[in-house]
């Protein structure tokens, strides 16, 4: 990614796609507080591969020294010196000229940026206290203390050990592009396999004619526990909006688990499944979370019971047969 870096203060800038500097905080992406540097002074733009730099101010910017022409883009390489202005406070060593991507941008500089795949278990998949995970392109949703909301470019994000970290998009979206996002292919089906004693808990994805056989997991249960829910809901005739939600807490209980344990197996179910079906985005609802509850989200799934099938759930037709 886009990396510039003041060796003098430690700061280090990590570049949209289209990164504005400048006086005027609430456009520029670096906002720079001094009556020598114009409301938009430069910006960086992603362009055909390169990192190009366009001066718009009337004091300048440098690169090694040499003043840009006005409204005249100019590349930018790997240790370069980039400064705006005439005078010496705001100058920076061209670290990194990657292409832009999403990631988490911790506030130590001796910290790694932490450059973000489709699903992730922060601060490790060891250890999680959060997943940050991309519900569609350009759109990432951050689940932490039982809660789930969509991250917006410049959010900050706690992560214990690891410290704060602010979320960078590398092409943020506006409210109307992301009401934009084209609808997405129909959902791929969940079956659950549990065993009679229901000891034993295994998951298969189907989608078309394609199956992916995931195996038996301790999550797998979980989720067969939310979708029993849901499915109870949907026959005593509860809008959809209303289905399926059950409190952390009762889950917890319920699988005899405590709720740090619960979050795990959430995050790992996640995972699991976007990680062997990247293509289908409708799994990153697998799990929905409101303030203290959570459901299974509106797929289309069913639960075998040794070699009997228990229920079939179908959201399009919003019909199911037991």
């Amino acid at each position: 990614m886009g990396t510039l870096f003041d060796s003098r203060t430690g700061d280090r800038v990590v570049l949209r796609a289209e990164h504005v500097f400048g006086r005027n905080a609430l456009r520029a992406d670096t906002a720079l507080d001094d009556p020598g540097i114009s409301l938009m002074h430069a910006v960086v733009r992603w362009r055909n591969g390169r990192w190009m730099l366009t001066d718009h101010s009337r004091n300048g910017s440098f690169v090694d020294g040499r003043v840009l022409t006005p409204g005249e883009p100019y590349a930018l390489e790997v240790g370069a010196e980039v400064r705006l202005g005439r005078g010496p406070g705001f100058a920076w060593r061209v670290q990194d000229v990657a292409e832009p991507v999403d990631a988490l941008v911790p506030a130590d500089s001796r910290q790694p940026v932490i450059v973000l795949a489709p699903h992730n278990l922060l601060p490790s998949s060891a250890a999680p206290e959060l997943c940050v995970y991309q519900a569609s392109p350009g759109l990432w949703m951050l689940e932490q203390n039982g809660e789930t909301r969509a991250l917006k470019d410049g959010d900050r994000v706690q992560m214990g050990g690891a410290g704060l970290h602010r979320f960078v998009a590398a092409a943020p979206l506006d409210d109307t592009q992301v009401a934009e996002i084209a609808r997405e292919p129909a959902a791929p089906w969940l079956v659950l396999r549990l065993s009679l004693d229901e000891e034993h808990a295994c998951l298969e994805v189907k989608d078309g004619a394609a199956r992916t056989d995931l195996g038996e997991r301790s999550h797998h249960y979980c989720l067969a526990t939310l979708a029993r829910r849901r499915m109870a809901d949907h026959e005593r005739g509860i809008e959809p909006g209303a289905q399926g939600w059950l409190g952390s807490a009762e889950l917890s209980r319920m699988l005899g688990l405590e709720t740090v344990h619960l979050n795990m197996q959430i995050f790992r179910a996640r995972e699991q499944l976007m990680t062997a079906l990247p293509g289908a985005a409708a799994l990153s609802r697998l799990i929905e979370r409101r303030r203290g509850e959570l459901r299974i989200g509106d797929l289309p799934f069913e639960i075998y019971r040794g070699d009997r099938l228990e229920c079939r759930y179908r959201p399009d037709s919003q019909e199911a047969a037991n």
